[in-house]
C-alpha cells in the first residue's frame, strides 16, 4: 500500500516565494550598482579647478547609500539562504512524519503487514471495477488454539508466533495479493485476480502447508501454529460487506470442523482430505 500524497503544506508555494526572494535581491544588487556607478562617474566628471567649489555633496551621498544597498542586499541574501535551507530542512522532516504517521494508520505495529483499515480500504477500490469484482477472492484466516500458545508460553511467545505467521503468508502469495492482520490471531488475504476456483484451493491448501513447519521461539521450543481459512469470492456477493461476512463465516466453519480450509460458495468438489474444500450454499 502506498500513500500518493507525499507533497507537503510548502508545495508549490516555497519554490515561487524563493523565486520573488531572488529576483528582489537581484533588483537590489542592480539598483545599488547603477547608483554607485553613476555617482562615482558624476564626481569624476566634477572634480573641482583650482579655484573651483568642491563637487556638489548629493553625488557622495549617493555613493554612500548604494554601498548601504548593496551591503544590505548581500546580508539579506546570506539570510535568506540560510531561511530556504531551514525551510527545506522542516519541509522534509514534515514530509518524513506524514509518511510515517500514515504508515503507522494503515500498517499493524507488529508483524509489519497492512491493518484492517488498509485492507478494507483496498477491497472497496477494486470493487469498484466490475472486473476486478468478478475475479477477487477474499480469504479470512484464523489461527487453531492459538490461545493455549500464549497460555502456556506467555505473550511475548504469542506475538513471535503472529510474526512469522504473517512473514510466512506473505512468502506464500504473489506480489499483487494483499495480506492483513485484521487483530488478534486473525489475518486476511485479498486475491484480485483469480480466473480459476482451483487457484483459490491451492493458494489456501498452500497457507495450510506453510504452517506445517514448527515455528522455533526464541527460546528455542518448537510450536505447531496450524491455521483455518475460509475464501469467499466476490463474484457471488452484492456487497464488500456480504464477501467479508461470508469468508469470516466459512472461516469460522472451517474451524468448527477442527481445521483446514473451505471455499464459499460451492464452486467444485474437491476432497483433499485431512484439509478439506467442501460445498456450502451462497451468502
Amino acid at each position: 500500500m502506498k500513500n500518493r500524497r507525499t507533497g507537503s503544506a510548502f508545495s508549490p508555494g516555497v519554490p515561487t516565494i524563493r523565486k520573488q526572494v531572488q529576483r528582489m535581491h537581484l533588483l537590489m544588487v542592480g539598483v545599488a550598482l547603477l547608483f554607485g556607478s553613476v555617482s562615482l562617474l558624476a564626481m569624476r566628471m566634477s572634480q573641482p579647478q583650482r579655484g573651483e567649489t568642491a563637487p556638489d555633496a548629493i553625488w557622495l551621498v549617493l555613493l554612500l547609500l548604494s554601498a548601504m544597498l548593496l551591503v544590505v542586499a548581500l546580508l539579506a541574501w546570506f539570510l535568506s539562504r540560510r531561511l530556504h535551507a531551514e525551510l527545506e530542512s522542516w519541509q522534509q522532516k514534515l514530509s518524513s512524519e506524514n509518511a510515517s504517521l500514515a504508515h503507522k494508520a494503515l500498517h499493524d505495529p507488529l508483524t509489519g503487514l497492512p491493518n484492517r483499515a488498509a485492507f478494507e480500504h483496498q477491497l472497496a477500490s477494486l470493487w469498484q471495477e466490475p472486473w476486478c469484482r468478478e475475479r477477487m477472492v477474499v480469504l479470512f484466516i484464523d489461527g487453531d488454539r492459538f490461545k493455549q500458545i500464549n497460555d502456556r508460553y506467555g505473550h511475548a511467545a504469542g506475538d513471535w508466533v503472529l510474526k512469522e505467521t504473517g512473514r510466512r503468508l506473505r512468502a506464500r502469495l504473489r506480489r499483487d495479493d494483499l495480506v492483513a492482520r485484521m487483530g488478534g490471531d486473525e489475518f486476511a488475504v485479498l486475491l484480485a485476480t483469480v480466473e480459476r476456483p482451483d487457484q483459490v484451493a491451492r493458494v489456501a491448501q498452500d497457507i495450510i502447508t506453510a504452517m506445517a513447519q514448527p515455528i522455533v521461539l526464541q527460546d528455542g521450543t518448537r510450536v505447531v501454529q496450524s491455521l483455518s481459512v475460509g475464501a469467499a469470492q466476490g463474484k457471488d456477493h452484492s456487497s464488500v460487506q456480504a464477501l467479508m461476512a461470508q469468508a469470516d463465516a466459512a472461516m469460522y466453519h472451517v474451524k468448527a470442523s477442527g481445521g483446514g480450509w473451505y471455499l464459499s460458495p460451492s464452486c467444485c468438489a474437491t476432497n483433499a482430505a485431512p484439509h478439506r474444500m467442501v460445498a456450502s450454499r451462497q451468502a
